[in-house]
Parts: C-alpha cells; sequence; structure tokens
C-alpha cells in the first residue's frame, strides 16, 4: 500500500517537472520573437541605395565618400561612352540630386598601377580662378570693395589702373597681359610680385584671357585683409566648406591619393610621364596651383550656388550684365548652368553643373590629349541627364 502511493507521488511530481520544462521552454520562444532587440545587418544593397542619395545640405560630403557603379540605364550608357573614348582619370555624373556615377578610369600612377578612383586628387588648372574670384566676391558682400572700384586704389604704376575695374579684371576685359615669366622658383609672394611687375597693357577693356588678371585679384585680397592668400583660401574652402581633398601644390606632391599626368601618343595610354614641374604651378598664385578630387569641385559649386558661402545677389551683381563670351569669375556663365575648365601640364578638368545644383558632370583627367578636349564629351553627357 505504502510503495503505490510513493510510486503515484512521484509521477506527479515527474508530470509538473514536464510541465514546468514545457512552460519554460515556449517563455523562451516568446522571448525571443518578441523582445530580442538585436539590429539586423542591412543588406549591401540597401545601404547602397540610402547613400547614393545627395543630401538637400549641400555642405555635406559623405555621400561623395564612395564609389559609385552605373545606377540607373542611363548611367550605364555615360560609362559606356566614356570608356569607348578611352578616357583616363574620375567622372562624377549627378542626375535629379543623386550620384548616378561616380568612379575612376585608367592608372593614377602607372608604373605603380594604381588605379584613379573617387579619391583621386588632380590638378584643377585655371578652374581655380573660381575660387579666388569667390574671395573677392566676399569682400564685395563686406562692403570693403566694390565691383566698380578702381585698381589704381591698390595698383597705380600699372597701365591704365585709373580705368581698370574689378569686374574688368574679373572678366579679363582689362586689356592687360604678362609676356615675361619667372626661369627660377620664388615664394608665393615672390611670384605674385614678379608678375604684377611685368604687367603691360594691349588694349584696354578688350578681352584677353591672362593670368595676370588674377594675380592683381590676388594682390588686392591680400592688400584688403593684410592676411596671405593661402590662408584666406584655407579658411574659407578647407576649414569652413571642410573641403580636405583641396590641396595647394606642394602639399599635392606628397599626397597618397595625388595623380600623375601622362601623354597619349599614336592612340596608346600612357606612353610617358609628365614629369612634376614646381615651377610652372608655383608660379600660378590664385589661378592653377591647386588639387581636388571631383566630389569636392561639386561641393564647391554647390556652396556658391546655394548661397552658401555669398549671397545670391552678390553673385547676380557679378553675373549682371552677361559678358560678350559669358566668362567672369572664374566661370562661363550660362541661363541654366555653368561651367568651368582647365588645362595644365597634361591634367584638363571640365564640369557642368545646373544652377540649381541637381544636375552635373564632372570630368578630371590626367592625360589631356594633345589637340584634343574632353569639353564636348562633358557637354554632351551634361545634356543627356535633361
Amino acid at each position: 500500500m505504502y510503495h503505490k502511493k510513493h510510486q503515484k507521488k512521484r509521477y506527479h511530481w515527474i508530470q509538473a517537472l514536464f510541465i514546468l520544462f514545457f512552460i519554460s521552454l515556449v517563455a523562451l520562444e516568446l522571448y525571443l520573437l518578441f523582445f530580442n532587440t538585436t539590429p539586423h545587418s542591412p543588406s549591401k544593397h540597401l545601404t547602397t541605395e540610402t547613400t547614393r542619395k545627395l543630401t538637400t545640405d549641400a555642405n555635406k560630403r559623405d555621400d561623395f565618400n564612395q564609389k559609385i557603379e552605373p545606377s540607373t540605364p542611363l548611367a550605364q550608357q555615360i560609362e559606356q561612352k566614356l570608356t569607348d573614348s578611352k578616357f583616363v582619370g574620375t567622372a562624377l555624373v549627378v542626375q535629379n540630386g543623386q550620384i548616378i556615377l561616380q568612379k575612376g578610369f585608367g592608372y593614377a600612377n602607372y608604373a605603380k598601377k594604381l588605379p584613379n578612383t573617387y579619391q583621386s586628387i588632380f590638378q584643377i588648372g585655371s578652374i581655380q580662378k573660381a575660387l579666388t574670384a569667390v574671395l573677392i566676391l566676399k569682400q564685395v558682400e563686406l562692403g570693403t570693395l566694390s565691383l566698380d572700384e578702381t585698381l589704381n586704389q591698390f595698383y597705380p604704376n600699372i597701365p591704365d589702373s585709373q580705368k581698370i575695374t574689378i569686374r574688368q579684371l574679373l572678366s579679363m576685359n582689362s586689356g592687360l597681359c604678362q609676356k615675361i615669366k619667372p626661369k627660377h622658383l620664388m615664394s608665393p609672394d615672390g611670384f605674385l610680385q614678379f608678375a604684377i611687375s611685368h604687367a603691360t597693357m594691349e588694349t584696354y577693356g578688350k578681352f584677353k584671357y591672362d593670368a595676370i588678371n588674377y594675380y592683381l585679384l590676388v594682390g588686392i585680397l591680400e592688400q584688403l585683409t593684410d592676411t596671405a592668400y593661402q590662408t584666406l583660401f584655407y579658411q574659407t574652402f578647407t576649414q569652413h566648406l571642410q573641403l580636405s581633398h583641396t590641396l595647394f601644390y606642394t602639399d599635392f606632391l606628397t599626397a597618397n591619393n595625388r595623380t600623375y599626368a601622362y601623354e597619349k601618343a599614336e592612340g596608346k595610354n600612357f606612353d610617358s610621364e609628365i614629369n612634376d614641374n614646381p615651377l610652372l604651378f608655383e608660379q600660378e598664385v590664385g589661378t592653377g596651383s591647386v588639387g581636388m578630387t571631383v566630389g569636392d569641385l561639386y561641393l564647391f559649386y554647390a556652396n556658391l550656388l546655394s548661397g552658401k558661402i555669398i549671397d545670391h545677389q552678390v553673385l547676380e551683381r557679378l553675373w549682371t550684365p552677361a559678358t560678350e563670351n559669358n566668362y567672369i569669375g572664374g566661370i562661363y556663365n550660362f541661363s541654366t548652368y555653368i561651367q568651368g575648365h582647365g588645362v595644365e601640364e597634361g591634367f584638363e578638368t571640365n564640369s557642368f553643373t545646373s544652377k540649381d545644383t541637381r544636375n552635373a558632370v564632372i570630368l578630371f583627367t590626367n592625360q589631356y590629349p594633345k589637340n584634343r578636349t574632353y569639353q564636348d564629351l562633358a557637354k554632351s553627357l551634361f545634356q543627356s541627364l535633361h
């Protein structure tokens, strides 16, 4: 009798233990289903789609810190056109506020087989004049300078300086030129003073594309601010706009992401390397001694056109009335877009940017083909975005 009771009690104990185990198992499943907050890793596709979008704030540069493969049928066509043209360099294409292509083609350093990438830094040549013009326009905005002010206020010994205005210097309609060039390295101030002391007049008021106009503007900036041009440049663009891939020539030479220029002969890419030329570049004070990435140049234009650097009214004052050849302030200004162009020692830069900043094509090449330019290609690609 006692044995049967004990056996029955042990059976109930095992049954209770089983029920408790089952309840615990169900509770664990419910917890994992409803209360586990460990985030799932987003797919690579989702990340790419998210970061491909341009932010509405033109100062943001995160979206440019990545390679963007062709993301639309049009982008694929553009990539094919660049490939068919044997383009060597880096291309950036923005359509409707989205980066649809940003990648390198060919080599930045052929000897080491280092490819061009979205991070590659190229010499931008005369496009630097647009940044110098912005520094002048900031003085106009501050009221320390007028576009109608005459050059004799700063350099009375320059021929016809009493007639030449700041506007004429910006549009290169002063008629000034510099025929004698320096033959040895100097300091930035030494180059500047050499250029100014060798300024001559051809025909007053007639357009002549000559860097002397912008050397004078650099000198005027330094007189107005009592600050070196490179310091003003650094404060305005490197610090304020965070253009961290924008470098003066001396820093460019030692940068990890720098590019080397090459000649193209008889259809052969990278036929011969063009040697670095400090004398040629460093004398271009304010006019052609800066290296940039395609992303930094787009961000500069976007900030300019959206009124983040200078007020829209100041920019419109510069552009009105339009010049005969549309050139003023380092930019070719058209009704709905702006164009930039620079060529120097194997480098060529081409840019087309809509004034609402939603569409752009920027091509940097370190193999500028002789007797040819990528301007027409860049323009046709830009037109295809609309």
